[in-house]
This record gives structure tokens, C-alpha cells and sequence, in this order.
């Protein structure tokens, strides 16, 4: 087995100052980085120890792609399949659709949060000051990012140093 398959965790370079990524590798039994970014959230919440002076927000995502719009389109519609589902026995959810740009001016902000925000089915409903559920697009150069985490208002946007520096009443 090569060092390659060994490593689960792997550094990547982003080319743009102060984004890093890290990949995953997966594996049947571990969690997906959605699950494990809202566990390390949720211990920072809790504890309210910061677990490094260097991280300031943790994202998860879950899919990539080329930064168009059809593109985004196509990738986006399996994730939301997969976080919401349609149907009586399904309760709606409320949702939101974050998109952040870095190194790129070429998309219209508008058109990705409209294309993301129609592939949700109908039963469910956007609120954008208390969401259930957070879909996020982030686009860093030519890439598109995608992932859903939940709670993201009532966890400080998932920014580590607010959630550890809360003061507890």
C-alpha cells in the first residue's frame, strides 16, 4: 500500500492567502467531513476552548467542481437530494444559500444563490436569519466548493474564535 492510500488527512494549497483545504479520504465507517466539522463546532461550543490559534472558520465540502453556473447546478442537485428530502413523512426545513467568492469576479452572485436555492424541492422553505440547515457555496479561483452544515447563525457562522470567546451566563 502506497503512502498515498495511507494518509486520511492530506494538506492542499489553495493558491489564495489564508484558505487552506485538507482532504479526506473516504472510508466505510468515518464520518463525512459535514459530520466532522460539526463535531469539532460543536466541542469548541461547549468547551469554549480554542483548539488552535491559527484556524479561524471551519467549512465543510463535500463536493467540488468547475465554477459555472451549470456545473454548480448539476454537482449541487445529488447533494441536496441527499439533505433534503421530499415527501409527507419529511418535515420542511428551513434553509439558507451562503455563496463567498475568492479570486473570482466572473459569477453573478445572484444567479448561483437563485440556481442553488430552486434545486431545494418546494416543501421546504428559505429563512435567512434563522436556518435549519446552511448550504454553502464557496468559489476560489476556477473551483466550486459545496457543502450543507446545520446551525450556522446560532454557531457564529462556525467561526471558532467567536464560539470559544462567548461568555457564558
Amino acid at each position: 500500500m502506497t503512502r498515498e492510500k495511507k494518509v486520511k488527512f492530506a494538506g492542499l494549497e489553495s493558491g489564495c492567502n489564508g484558505v487552506i483545504f485538507i482532504r479526506m479520504r473516504k472510508e466505510s465507517g468515518c464520518p463525512s467531513p459535514s459530520e466532522l466539522v460539526e463535531y469539532i463546532i460543536n466541542k469548541a461550543a461547549s468547551t469554549g476552548k480554542h483548539m488552535s490559534r491559527f484556524i479561524l472558520r471551519v467549512l465543510p465540502v463535500e463536493l467540488t467542481c468547475y465554477a459555472s453556473v451549470e456545473e454548480i447546478s448539476r454537482t449541487a442537485k445529488s447533494l441536496i437530494e441527499q439533505y433534503f428530502l421530499s415527501g409527507e413523512d419529511h418535515p420542511p426545513i428551513k434553509f439558507a444559500v451562503l455563496y463567498e467568492a475568492r479570486a473570482n469576479s466572473g459569477i453573478d452572485r445572484t444567479k448561483i444563490i437563485d440556481t442553488v436555492a430552486k434545486l431545494v424541492p418546494q416543501c421546504h422553505k428559505v429563512d435567512l436569519s434563522n436556518p435549519d440547515k446552511t448550504i454553502v457555496v464557496q468559489i476560489v479561483k476556477t473551483v466550486c466548493m459545496i457543502g450543507v452544515v446545520h446551525k450556522f447563525k446560532q454557531l457564529l457562522k462556525y467561526n471558532l474564535r467567536q464560539l470559544t470567546s462567548v461568555k457564558k451566563s
